[in-house]
């Protein structure tokens, strides 16, 4: 696991009131095994560049209140109803798509936002020509 952020960064960024000093070091830890299971690319690790530090540092935060890995269990209520003629049926389901951005805690959210430029498309690749 990469080492993206430390305790004593995240305390620079956001203030030594982020969490409660016991939560520190799991979230921090949290953290960083959020952003290298992103598989950034492009990060000179002995440079870190600010805009990873900030990501890092709210991921740590939403880690040191339960929210980083939080499940969504709540989605939208859907309704069909066909008719045809006096007959008719209806069918009610819930619905939620896990894999969407908006399934997600505002806090992780934002920290995609600033990681963008470093994340890459596992379908992607270079297609050179000449």
């Amino acid at each position: 696991m990469a080492t993206y952020i430390t305790v004593s960064e995240v305390d620079a960024t956001l203030g030594p009131d982020w969490a409660a000093p016991e939560l520190k070091d799991e979230a921090v830890f949290e953290a960083n095994a959020y952003l290298t299971s992103l598989n950034l690319v492009g990060i000179d690790m002995d440079s870190i560049p600010a805009d990873v530090k900030e990501a890092g540092a709210r991921l740590a935060k939403c880690a040191s209140q339960g929210k980083l890995y939080q499940q969504q269990t709540e989605g939208s209520l859907e309704a069909k109803t066909v008719k045809a003629g006096s007959v008719s049926t209806s069918k009610t389901f819930g619905s939620i798509d896990k894999t969407s951005t908006v399934a997600q805690p505002a806090c992780v959210q934002l920290a995609l936002a600033l990681l963008t430029r470093w994340r890459s498309n596992p379908f992607a690749f270079a297609v050179k020509r000449g």
